[in-house]
């Protein structure tokens, strides 16, 4: 042991490795989770771990150093990014061409040849060192087009989703730009260490230490999280198939209630209309529900509509359907047969737009989150 170069930061390294492994594996064989999206997202992971693999071995002396040409090095770094937009790709249903696919993955071809060619060759240390320079600083810059890419590819969702019908259940995305953010901040992170570490890390490769605990935390956050979302999404579809509402039913329902156009009082039967008109369509049940949108069916104008809400219940138009989307959660918090489905989910299929407004909501009108609420209720 003593002979070797274990310390705590490269314990930790070597955990978060076997963690992702272990995961990945998981994913690729175990028969409720495989899939095509989650086998991209088991190869970004392993992608992950490997690059970390080969890095750990030198740095505890477990690896003969791959300057000596006694090991081919495997340039990881070019996969990472790659398959992760294959994974985001598959995720928001966004397939990419075999074209595109092939370009993607040319860099690491490239790079792989380069580096089973100079085994051969050996040229020398100096030489060496300057072109794995530029393979690192390639990584560094490839990784950021790449990440440009995914990002693009999730604000192009995002645009697709606001002109959906709400029927449809839209996947979450918020998640995937903090990867990203994290993504970011190691490309940040690995120039550093390429430029201003040395000095403060001279020996062996401890430069490289905040780096690699970062990429295993990245490994912890993807493979927990994107279980947890995909858990979420799979819930979401289970909730809303014992709900017989489409959009397209409420829009034949709506049309056939007639409401009286203003008169320009105030007064409690219209509100008790609009009311109803709501609750029985379940309107606040869309994350996209707005004045205008109930105004297109009423004849109301969107003015009108407020006062006559506010008037009648001391509250703005989304406090007032927030209220009716914290009621409804409440209802299927409590009901045994949603208990198997996250608070999260509920959430988000009783119109919620995400699970911090959620919660948000549901303490301002309860005084509890969501959670508390539900124990303090079921031990009454």
């Amino acid at each position: 042991m003593n002979s070797h170069n274990f310390n705590v930061y490269n314990i930790i390294i070597i955990i978060g490795i076997v963690h992702g492994i272990i995961f990945s594996l998981l994913l690729f064989f175990n028969a409720k989770l495989k899939s095509r999206t989650n086998n991209y997202l088991a190869l970004t992971i392993l992608s992950l771990c490997f690059s970390n693999l080969q890095y750990w071995l030198l740095d505890v002396g477990l690896s003969p150093k791959y300057e000596n040409h006694k090991i081919i090095f495997i340039p990881f770094e070019f996969l990472m990014l790659p398959m992760f937009l294959l994974f985001v790709k598959n995720y928001l249903d966004n397939k990419l061409k075999k074209s595109h696919v092939h370009i993607l993955f040319l860099p690491f071809f490239i790079t792989t040849l380069y580096l089973i060619l100079n085994d051969f060759i050996k040229i020398d240390a100096i030489t060496f060192k300057f072109f794995n320079l530029i393979i690192e600083y390639s990584s560094i810059t490839f990784s950021l087009v790449i990440i440009i890419l995914i990002f693009k590819t999730i604000l192009d969702y995002e645009k697709k989703i606001k002109k959906d019908s709400f029927d449809k259940i839209p996947k979450t995305v918020s998640w995937l730009k903090r990867i990203l953010i994290i993504g970011f901040s190691l490309c940040i992170l690995w120039a550093l260490s390429l430029t201003l570490f040395g000095p403060y890390f001279p020996s062996g490769y401890s430069k490289y230490y905040p780096l690699w605990i970062g990429i295993s935390v990245l490994i912890y956050w993807i493979a927990y999280t994107s279980i947890f979302q995909n858990s979420i999404y799979e819930d979401r579809g289970e909730i809303r198939g014992k709900n017989t509402y489409t959009r397209k039913n409420i829009r034949t329902q709506i049309k056939q209630l007639e409401i009286d156009k203003p008169t320009g009082k105030i007064n409690t039967n219209k509100f008790i209309e609009i009311n109803n008109l709501i609750l029985k369509n379940k309107l606040f049940l869309n994350p996209k529900l707005s004045l205008k949108i109930i105004s297109r069916y009423t004849n109301f104008s969107e003015g009108y509509l407020s006062q006559i809400i506010n008037t009648n219940t001391h509250k703005n138009f989304n406090e007032y359907i927030n209220h009716l989307r914290v009621e409804n959660a409440k209802k299927l918090l409590l009901d045994e047969d949603y208990s198997k489905y996250t608070i999260t989910a509920i959430g988000l299929e009783s119109g919620f737009h995400t699970k911090t407004s959620f919660y948000s909501a549901f303490k301002k009108n309860t005084g509890q989150t969501p959670n508390a609420y539900k124990k303090l209720v079921q031990n009454l």
